[in-house]
Protein backbone atom coordinates (compact mmCIF):
# COMPACT_ATOMS: atom_id res chain seq x y z
CA UNK A 1 0.00 0.00 0.00
CA UNK A 2 1.26 3.23 -0.89
CA UNK A 3 1.00 6.67 1.11
CA UNK A 4 -2.22 8.95 -0.09
CA UNK A 5 0.20 12.02 0.48
CA UNK A 6 3.87 11.17 -0.60
CA UNK A 7 3.51 8.01 -2.58
CA UNK A 8 5.71 6.01 -0.50
CA UNK A 9 5.58 2.59 0.17
CA UNK A 10 3.94 1.23 3.80
CA UNK A 11 4.51 -1.90 5.11
CA UNK A 12 1.49 -4.20 6.00
CA UNK A 13 0.22 -3.60 9.87
CA UNK A 14 1.04 0.29 9.93
CA UNK A 15 -1.28 2.78 10.17
CA UNK A 16 1.08 5.76 9.13
CA UNK A 17 3.71 6.66 6.72
CA UNK A 18 6.82 6.25 8.26
CA UNK A 19 8.38 8.63 5.49
CA UNK A 20 5.96 11.59 5.97
CA UNK A 21 3.72 10.69 8.79
CA UNK A 22 0.56 10.89 7.13
CA UNK A 23 -2.14 8.89 8.78
CA UNK A 24 -3.47 6.24 6.26
CA UNK A 25 -6.73 6.16 5.27
CA UNK A 26 -8.46 2.53 5.24
CA UNK A 27 -12.03 3.52 3.97
CA UNK A 28 -12.12 4.43 0.21
CA UNK A 29 -12.88 7.86 -0.59
CA UNK A 30 -16.90 8.39 -0.59
CA UNK A 31 -18.07 8.49 -4.49
CA UNK A 32 -21.76 9.80 -5.34
CA UNK A 33 -21.48 7.19 -8.27
CA UNK A 34 -20.88 4.43 -6.03
CA UNK A 35 -24.54 4.70 -4.37
CA UNK A 36 -26.13 5.30 -7.81
CA UNK A 37 -24.51 1.77 -8.85
CA UNK A 38 -25.50 0.38 -5.84
CA UNK A 39 -29.62 1.56 -6.04
CA UNK A 40 -29.51 0.54 -9.76
CA UNK A 41 -28.42 -3.02 -8.58
CA UNK A 42 -31.52 -2.74 -5.96
CA UNK A 43 -33.98 -1.60 -8.83
CA UNK A 44 -32.85 -5.03 -10.94
CA UNK A 45 -35.83 -7.10 -10.85
CA UNK A 46 -33.54 -10.51 -11.27
CA UNK A 47 -31.98 -9.66 -7.78
CA UNK A 48 -33.86 -11.93 -4.91
CA UNK A 49 -34.11 -10.36 -1.30
CA UNK A 50 -31.54 -12.45 1.08
CA UNK A 51 -33.20 -14.89 2.71
CA UNK A 52 -34.12 -13.29 6.65
CA UNK A 53 -33.04 -15.68 9.29
CA UNK A 54 -35.81 -17.19 11.30
CA UNK A 55 -34.72 -16.09 14.88
CA UNK A 56 -35.06 -12.95 12.99
CA UNK A 57 -38.42 -13.42 11.59
CA UNK A 58 -39.49 -14.46 15.39
CA UNK A 59 -38.42 -11.21 16.83
CA UNK A 60 -40.08 -9.19 14.73
CA UNK A 61 -43.76 -9.19 15.43
CA UNK A 62 -42.87 -9.01 19.12
CA UNK A 63 -41.19 -5.93 18.52
CA UNK A 64 -44.55 -4.50 16.58
CA UNK A 65 -46.36 -5.67 19.37
CA UNK A 66 -44.73 -4.11 21.89
CA UNK A 67 -45.70 -0.32 22.03
CA UNK A 68 -49.73 -1.26 21.37
CA UNK A 69 -49.53 -3.57 24.01
CA UNK A 70 -47.98 -1.08 26.72
CA UNK A 71 -50.36 2.15 25.09
CA UNK A 72 -53.21 -0.45 25.87
CA UNK A 73 -52.45 -1.65 29.69
CA UNK A 74 -51.41 1.66 30.03
CA UNK A 75 -55.14 3.10 29.02
CA UNK A 76 -56.62 0.18 31.36
CA UNK A 77 -54.57 1.44 34.46
CA UNK A 78 -56.02 5.09 33.73
CA UNK A 79 -59.75 3.27 33.55
CA UNK A 80 -59.42 1.94 36.20
CA UNK A 81 -58.14 4.64 38.31
CA UNK A 82 -61.07 6.78 37.00
CA UNK A 83 -63.64 4.15 38.02
CA UNK A 84 -62.25 3.87 41.39
CA UNK A 85 -62.48 7.24 41.89
CA UNK A 86 -65.82 7.30 40.62
CA UNK A 87 -66.69 4.60 42.88
CA UNK A 88 -65.17 6.59 45.75
CA UNK A 89 -66.78 9.73 45.12
CA UNK A 90 -70.59 7.99 45.28
CA UNK A 91 -69.69 6.15 48.62
CA UNK A 92 -68.74 9.28 49.90
CA UNK A 93 -71.35 10.84 48.36
CA UNK A 94 -73.83 8.22 50.09
CA UNK A 95 -72.19 8.03 53.33
CA UNK A 96 -72.58 12.25 53.35
CA UNK A 97 -76.52 11.77 52.50
CA UNK A 98 -76.71 9.09 55.39
CA UNK A 99 -74.57 10.90 57.88
CA UNK A 100 -77.05 14.06 57.26
CA UNK A 101 -80.02 11.75 57.37
CA UNK A 102 -78.96 9.98 60.69
CA UNK A 103 -78.41 13.68 62.32
CA UNK A 104 -81.05 14.30 65.41
CA UNK A 105 -82.15 17.33 67.06
CA UNK A 106 -81.55 17.56 71.08
CA UNK A 107 -83.73 15.60 72.98
CA UNK A 108 -86.22 16.84 75.16
CA UNK A 109 -85.49 17.58 78.98
CA UNK A 110 -87.57 16.73 82.32
CA UNK A 111 -88.00 19.15 84.99
CA UNK A 112 -88.39 16.21 87.53
CA UNK A 113 -85.23 13.62 87.19
CA UNK A 114 -85.67 9.81 87.09
CA UNK A 115 -85.73 8.11 90.57
CA UNK A 116 -87.27 7.06 93.64
CA UNK A 117 -89.87 9.14 95.10
CA UNK A 118 -92.47 8.84 98.11
CA UNK A 119 -95.31 11.30 96.72
CA UNK A 120 -97.11 12.00 93.11
CA UNK A 121 -95.22 13.92 90.41
CA UNK A 122 -96.12 16.63 87.83
CA UNK A 123 -93.03 16.44 85.15
CA UNK A 124 -92.98 19.14 82.55
CA UNK A 125 -91.39 18.15 79.62
CA UNK A 126 -89.41 20.80 77.48
CA UNK A 127 -87.25 21.05 74.39
CA UNK A 128 -85.41 24.10 72.92
CA UNK A 129 -87.37 24.31 69.67
CA UNK A 130 -90.59 23.90 71.49
CA UNK A 131 -92.20 26.55 69.77
CA UNK A 132 -91.30 24.69 65.87
CA UNK A 133 -92.61 21.67 66.87
CA UNK A 134 -94.25 19.18 68.91
CA UNK A 135 -93.23 16.66 71.41
CA UNK A 136 -94.71 13.12 72.01
CA UNK A 137 -94.55 10.77 74.73
CA UNK A 138 -95.47 6.98 76.45
CA UNK A 139 -95.75 6.30 79.73
CA UNK A 140 -95.85 2.55 79.18
CA UNK A 141 -92.50 1.66 77.93
CA UNK A 142 -92.86 1.42 74.51
CA UNK A 143 -90.98 3.82 71.40
CA UNK A 144 -92.45 6.91 71.03
CA UNK A 145 -93.27 8.35 67.52
CA UNK A 146 -95.80 10.82 66.07
CA UNK A 147 -98.96 8.31 67.10
CA UNK A 148 -98.12 8.81 70.22
CA UNK A 149 -99.66 10.87 73.16
CA UNK A 150 -98.95 14.42 71.94
CA UNK A 151 -97.30 16.76 74.98
CA UNK A 152 -99.72 19.91 76.26
CA UNK A 153 -100.07 19.43 79.88
CA UNK A 154 -97.95 18.41 82.75
CA UNK A 155 -97.35 14.22 83.30
CA UNK A 156 -99.39 13.10 86.18
CA UNK A 157 -96.98 10.22 87.61
CA UNK A 158 -98.63 8.21 90.30
CA UNK A 159 -97.74 5.58 92.98
CA UNK A 160 -95.96 2.38 91.15
CA UNK A 161 -93.48 2.68 88.72
CA UNK A 162 -93.46 4.73 84.89
CA UNK A 163 -91.35 4.44 82.16
CA UNK A 164 -91.50 8.03 80.49
CA UNK A 165 -90.31 8.18 77.12
CA UNK A 166 -90.64 11.14 74.96
CA UNK A 167 -88.94 12.77 71.70
CA UNK A 168 -89.55 15.99 69.89
CA UNK A 169 -90.56 16.11 66.22
CA UNK A 170 -90.29 19.71 63.95
CA UNK A 171 -92.39 20.86 61.91
CA UNK A 172 -90.00 19.97 59.14
CA UNK A 173 -90.72 16.09 60.37
CA UNK A 174 -86.86 16.26 61.83
CA UNK A 175 -87.08 14.30 64.76
CA UNK A 176 -84.19 14.61 68.38
CA UNK A 177 -83.07 12.23 70.29
CA UNK A 178 -84.74 10.01 72.87
CA UNK A 179 -85.59 11.00 76.11
CA UNK A 180 -86.23 8.44 78.92
CA UNK A 181 -86.68 7.89 82.38
CA UNK A 182 -87.90 5.35 85.27
CA UNK A 183 -90.29 6.69 88.12
CA UNK A 184 -90.35 4.82 90.86
CA UNK A 185 -93.00 6.05 93.42
CA UNK A 186 -93.86 4.56 96.82
CA UNK A 187 -96.38 6.27 99.01
CA UNK A 188 -95.96 6.40 102.83
CA UNK A 189 -99.09 5.84 104.46
CA UNK A 190 -100.10 7.32 108.07
CA UNK A 191 -100.78 4.93 111.21
CA UNK A 192 -104.59 4.04 111.75
CA UNK A 193 -105.77 6.17 114.21
CA UNK A 194 -105.63 4.94 118.35
CA UNK A 195 -108.29 4.78 120.66
CA UNK A 196 -108.28 5.86 124.38
CA UNK A 197 -110.71 2.90 125.33
CA UNK A 198 -110.41 -0.90 124.14
CA UNK A 199 -113.74 -2.53 123.10
CA UNK A 200 -115.80 -4.05 125.89
CA UNK A 201 -118.05 -4.24 127.94
CA UNK A 202 -118.52 -1.27 130.35
CA UNK A 203 -121.28 0.08 133.43
CA UNK A 204 -121.64 3.42 132.61
CA UNK A 205 -120.83 5.95 130.29
CA UNK A 206 -117.21 7.26 129.26
CA UNK A 207 -115.04 9.32 126.84
CA UNK A 208 -112.75 8.18 124.05
CA UNK A 209 -110.29 10.40 122.71
CA UNK A 210 -108.46 9.69 119.62
CA UNK A 211 -104.78 10.43 118.41
CA UNK A 212 -103.03 9.88 114.89
CA UNK A 213 -99.86 11.33 113.38
CA UNK A 214 -99.08 15.28 113.51
CA UNK A 215 -100.10 16.11 109.79
CA UNK A 216 -103.07 13.88 109.70
CA UNK A 217 -106.78 14.64 110.23
CA UNK A 218 -109.02 12.10 111.94
CA UNK A 219 -112.38 11.66 110.57
CA UNK A 220 -114.88 9.04 112.13
CA UNK A 221 -118.84 7.48 112.53
CA UNK A 222 -120.35 5.86 115.40
CA UNK A 223 -123.18 3.99 113.40
CA UNK A 224 -120.98 1.51 111.55
CA UNK A 225 -120.56 3.32 108.60
CA UNK A 226 -116.94 3.46 107.54
CA UNK A 227 -115.86 6.59 108.10
CA UNK A 228 -113.99 8.54 104.99
CA UNK A 229 -113.09 11.98 104.29
CA UNK A 230 -116.37 13.34 104.27
CA UNK A 231 -117.16 11.97 107.62
CA UNK A 232 -117.57 13.38 110.99
CA UNK A 233 -114.09 15.09 112.36
CA UNK A 234 -112.69 14.84 115.00
CA UNK A 235 -112.21 17.79 117.62
CA UNK A 236 -112.20 16.28 120.73
CA UNK A 237 -113.59 13.33 123.03
CA UNK A 238 -116.02 11.12 122.05
CA UNK A 239 -118.99 10.43 124.64
CA UNK A 240 -119.99 7.26 124.65
CA UNK A 241 -123.52 6.51 125.70
CA UNK A 242 -125.37 3.43 126.92
CA UNK A 243 -126.38 0.90 124.65
CA UNK A 244 -123.93 -0.56 121.75
CA UNK A 245 -121.18 1.95 120.24
CA UNK A 246 -119.50 0.67 117.18
CA UNK A 247 -116.65 3.73 116.84
CA UNK A 248 -114.79 3.37 113.60
CA UNK A 249 -112.10 6.50 112.16
CA UNK A 250 -109.53 6.91 109.90
CA UNK A 251 -106.13 8.90 109.29
CA UNK A 252 -105.74 11.70 106.34
CA UNK A 253 -102.54 13.04 106.04
CA UNK A 254 -101.23 16.32 104.28
CA UNK A 255 -100.90 14.51 100.89
CA UNK A 256 -104.55 13.04 100.99
CA UNK A 257 -103.47 9.50 101.53
CA UNK A 258 -105.55 7.58 104.32
CA UNK A 259 -104.60 4.99 106.50
CA UNK A 260 -106.76 1.85 107.32
CA UNK A 261 -110.05 1.65 109.42
CA UNK A 262 -109.60 1.53 113.25
CA UNK A 263 -112.58 0.17 115.03
CA UNK A 264 -114.22 -0.92 118.77
CA UNK A 265 -117.30 -2.05 119.82
CA UNK A 266 -118.37 -0.32 123.21
CA UNK A 267 -121.18 -2.19 125.06
CA UNK A 268 -122.48 0.15 127.46
CA UNK A 269 -125.17 -1.46 130.71
CA UNK A 270 -128.31 0.84 130.48
CA UNK A 271 -129.11 2.31 133.58
CA UNK A 272 -131.51 0.42 136.13
CA UNK A 273 -134.38 2.48 137.55
CA UNK A 274 -133.98 3.44 141.31
CA UNK A 275 -136.31 4.54 144.10
CA UNK A 276 -139.74 3.69 145.48
CA UNK A 277 -143.18 4.23 143.87
CA UNK A 278 -145.23 7.30 145.37
CA UNK A 279 -147.71 5.95 147.72
CA UNK A 280 -151.39 7.31 147.13
CA UNK A 281 -152.32 10.44 148.69
CA UNK A 282 -155.67 10.34 150.22
CA UNK A 283 -158.28 12.79 149.23
CA UNK A 284 -159.01 15.40 151.97
CA UNK A 285 -161.92 15.17 153.26
CA UNK A 286 -161.89 11.15 154.24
Amino acid sequence: MKCQKCGAEIPDGKIYCEHCGAAIQMVPDYSPEDDIAIGAEKEEPDSAPEPVPVHEKEKRPVRRYILPVILLIAAGILAFQASYSLISGRENATEEVESEEIVLLAEPTFSIAPGSYSHTLQVVISHEEISDGHIYYTTDGTTPDADSTLYNRKVYIDEGTTVLRTIFIRNDGQQSMEADGTYEVVFTYPNEPVFSMPSGEYAESFYVTITAGEDSTVYYTTDGQEPDRYSILYTGAIQINPGLTVLQAIAIDSENRESGIEEAIYHVAEPEETGEALEEIPESGE
